[in-house]
Formats: C-alpha cells, structure tokens, sequence
C-alpha cells in the first residue's frame, strides 16, 4: 500500500477521539501527514489520542460537526477529510432518533458543504451495514435495496445520500465505505458497546460471564479496526472511488454462539457458561457482506482472520490491564 500521497497534506479526522477515528488518525500521522482532529468528546476519549497528541504534526480541537460555522474555518486549506464523527449507538438511536439526525445527517451535510466552500479534494465517509435491510439475500452488496430497521442506519443512509449527491452536483470526490462489524483495541465497553469489546472486556477485567441476546444463531461479519483503517488509507486518492460506496468487512459471518466460544477460547476462561437473554430490538438476524466491489477496484483484502484479531485484540487488552494495575500498586 502506497502511502506516500499522505506525506505533506493536511488531514481532518472528525471523531478523532473514537474507537476508529483514533487509529485512523494514528495511521496517517505515521504517513506523514498533518492532521487536525475534531471530536466533542461525547463518546471519544481523550486516552485514545495519547500517541497523537505527542506528534508535532497533530492539532486537537473539541468541537462539534453541528457547528458549521466552525467547520468552514478549520477546513480553510485542507486537502482530505475523514468524517469518522457520528453518533454510533443503534439502541441510543431508538431513544433518542432527533439526536441521531442531527449529529449524523445535518452533522455530515455541515461537513461537506465546508469541505465544498475549501476545495477540499475528497471527503471518506463512515457509513454502517446498519443500513441494509433485515431480508433474505445474502451476502450483503452495495447495489441491494436498502430498508434500514433503525434510526441510525437511516440516519447513515442519508449521510451516504448526501455524499453522492455533493459529487454530483458539486464534483466533490465523495467515498462512503459500509463498515459492518468492527472490533479491536480502543471499543467501548458500555450496554451499547458491540459485543466483541462487552465479552471480552468484561471477562478480562471482571470475571464476568457472556450474555448473548436472543439465541446466539445470529450471524456477523467482523472486521479488525486495522483493516478498515487499511480501506480508508487505500480510498484515499484512489482514481476509481469517488462517487463510490464500498463495504468495509471480511466476507466471512460468524454466528454469535461460535464467536463467544472462540473469545472464551482465547481469554483461557473455559470455566465461564454463556448466558442468554431477551432479544433486543433493531438487531438483525444475519449480516455479512460482499466485499469483491472494494476487492476488484481498490485492491483491498483484510489481513486479519476473526482468530487473529481475537487474539490480538486479547493480547493488547491485558497490556492495558496489567499497566494499570502497575500503577495502582
């Protein structure tokens, strides 16, 4: 992967502080670019910037994609722009849907009429799975209808919606990518967190036994936060994804049950049962996805099997674990 085009350009990472965004920002910084990382701090932590923040070539702002005013000002000579930024939570969304639109639709159209205003050369957009609908067809593709069961995911169909149509009718190279399932260092463990980083936080830290909802025959296609940051390094600038939505996974589903299974398997806790509990509403029952669209034309292919990121994920978990339990001693 050619990384050189970052070298010397000034890049916008929103959500600079989250799960993804934070090692996004990490990966281009170590490219060689100028970065300037936005994030209102509602679900980010100031903890996942601790690398950046030690590069001179890194600029954090708390701000908010809301204020658009703001964001024409700070995206004055900027040449990429990630919009990682969004309020990320599919059970929040149901309680809160008027917070859900405003942060990601008029959150996203803030960011790309500011990045229209600065001639900013494309702008890569965090779109979810969430937004197919819960039907038969299998594996998910980006041509298929699409019939979002909840808030968010219509929330992030517009976003996507948006972003077509500033290319169209501005030609501002736009790239919205469809991340399914991603897990990794950095997730939040909370009621809302995915439940890779709930399983294995919380049996990691608290000896605490896996609760599956519903009957654990749902399947997921989960994908290693390196490799998505690994498509959106490889979008960028490339001839063949403007104006183009590409899914960001594995193409590999997992069931839930085999998944609870293997982290058991990897965090040696054997002796724990698995629990099960009322299905919750807005989930889907089976989500994978196609992935020969960004394979063919981008040439991206995940490095990470479901085994590999687990125990990867594992190792850098009980790092953190261990050097904080060093330092409450």
């Amino acid at each position: 992967m050619n990384l050189e085009k970052f070298k010397d350009k000034k890049v916008i990472v929103t959500g600079c502080a989250g799960f993804i965004g934070s090692h996004l920002t990490d990966s281009i910084l170590d490219a060689g670019a100028k970065v300037i990382g936005i994030d209102n701090l509602y679900n980010g932590l100031m903890i996942n910037l601790e690398n950046a923040l030690k590069n001179p070539n890194f600029k954090f702002y708390q701000a908010d994609v809301r204020d658009s005013s703001f964001l024409i000002e700070i995206f004055n000579g900027v040449d990429l722009v990630y919009h990682e930024g969004a309020f990320i939570s599919v059970q929040q969304s149901i309680k809160m849907p008027e917070l859900c639109n405003d942060v990601n639709v008029n959150g996203t159209i803030n960011v790309l009429n500011a990045a229209r205003i600065n001639d900013v050369d494309q702008v890569i957009f965090a779109s979810s799975a969430a937004l197919y609908s819960d039907d038969l067809e299998l594996p998910k593709h980006e041509r298929m209808f699409r019939n979002p069961n909840t808030p968010y995911g219509v929330s992030k169909l517009a976003g996507e919606t948006y972003l077509l149509s500033f290319y169209k009718t501005y030609g501002l190279k736009t790239t919205p990518l469809r991340y399914f399932n991603v897990y990794g260092p950095r997730q939040r463990n909370t009621e809302y967190a995915g439940v890779m980083a709930l399983f294995i936080e919380n049996i990691l830290r608290y000896s605490k036994e896996p609760t599956i909802f519903g009957t654990g025959e749902q399947t997921r296609d989960f994908v290693y936060v390196k490799d998505v940051v690994k498509a959106n390094l490889m979008v960028a600038y490339h001839p063949k994804a403007a104006g183009e939505i590409f899914n960001v996974a594995t193409g590999n589903p997992i069931d839930v049950n085999s998944l609870t299974k293997l982290i058991i398997k990897y965090t040696e806790r054997e002796d724990l049962n698995i629990n099960y509990g009322p299905e919750r509403p807005g989930d889907i029952l089976h989500s994978y996805a196609d992935i020969s669209k960004i394979k063919n034309l981008i040439g991206y292919k995940p490095d990470y099997s479901i085994e590999q990121g687990i125990s990867e994920y594992i190792s850098r978990l009980n790092e953190i674990i261990k050097k904080k339990r060093r330092l409450e001693h």
